[in-house]
């Protein structure tokens, strides 16, 4: 009954930020941890890999999926409606991620933010969504031009599979969960899109908290093989002394602004806007490469959006 208490006063913080928001839903026992990695500084990764610099600090110079060859049917959807469309995917937090670019992204730029995303879903759960056809039948009847990931806040548990329950972080673990994600980066990859992954920010509990580190470390690893950007949200959300804070230093005032929500798990509007700000430049960048390749005028710019 606790759990579930405590479950609603999560949803309902986090309802008064976004509308329709679900809550993380923590294991019914704990998981097996990991020790917390270091804090990385921003824009380098301790463990040498090819990392995005946190998402409010990568400047548009530094983007690597929008340098590639474009896609026919990218160019093919542009030249019919102008529009650049970008498909969210992930779970509450993904919920986030999808109002944050809606806000930096608006219609009267030329794109269309489709939120995917649902709350309460992982790699761990497909006994109860199969995340990989879920996307597949979504973009069935909407294809994007444009994929921003942001799952694991609910996989911090074991995985049945195979008749087999592998614990955390185990080989058996990272067996199914890698396998899970290939393929559904390969469905959300489907239609020519480019793909994004952002990572999780620090968490207030110290064993959820290290939990999310280990996973969004093999996560990271895992974009590297697929070559999909990985935005390391971390060190956007440490405060000076490296440690979590429910409000962090304004990028432009420098004053305190209020970034995540009571649970400590979730944040607020300007919190997610400060992760997407990067993704968001990067498509603006893509969206105008397309344009320039069909002949179309960009429409006209407004900013980007908050980059608290």
């Amino acid at each position: 009954m606790a759990v579930l208490v405590l479950g609603l006063i999560a949803g309902f913080v986090v309802g008064l930020s976004f509308a329709g928001h679900g809550r993380i839903e923590l294991p019914d026992t704990p998981a097996p941890t990991t020790a917390p990695m270091p804090p990385q500084v921003p824009g380098a990764s301790s463990t040498g890999r090819d990392t995005v610099a946190p998402a409010a600090l990568l400047p548009a110079t530094t983007a690597r999926t929008v340098d590639g060859a474009l896609d026919p049917r990218v160019i093919g959807r542009m030249r019919r409606d102008g529009v650049l469309r970008v498909g969210v995917f992930g779970d509450s937090f993904g919920n986030g991620i999808w109002d944050a670019l809606y806000r930096q992204l608006p219609k009267s730029d030329g794109f269309e933010i489709l939120k995917f995303a649902k709350e309460a879903t992982g790699f761990t759960r497909y006994r109860t969504l199969d995340l990989e056809q879920r996307a597949r039948e979504q973009l069935r009847q909407q294809p994007v031009d444009a994929v921003v990931i942001s799952f694991g806040a609910n996989d911090n548990q074991a995985v049945f599979a195979d008749g087999h329950l592998h614990p955390l972080m185990s080989d058996g673990w990272k067996q199914v969960i890698g396998d899970r994600i290939d393929s559904f980066v390969a469905a959300v990859r489907s239609t020519g899109a480019v793909v994004y992954w952002v990572g999780l920010p620090v968490m207030r509990d110290a064993q959820l908290d290290a939990d999310m580190q280990a996973m969004d470390a093999f996560y990271e690893e895992r974009m590297r093989r697929l070559g999909v950007p990985f935005i390391d949200s971390r060190p956007l959300t440490l405060d000076a002394g490296g440690k979590y804070n429910a409000y962090l230093p304004d990028l432009k005032t420098g004053k305190p602004v209020l970034m995540r929500t009571g649970d400590g798990l979730h944040m607020i509007g300007v919190g997610y806007q400060r992760l997407t700000n990067g993704v968001a430049t990067d498509l603006r960048r893509y969206a105008n490469r397309v344009r320039q390749a069909v002949g179309r005028p960009a429409p006209t710019a407004t900013p980007t959006g908050s980059a608290n």
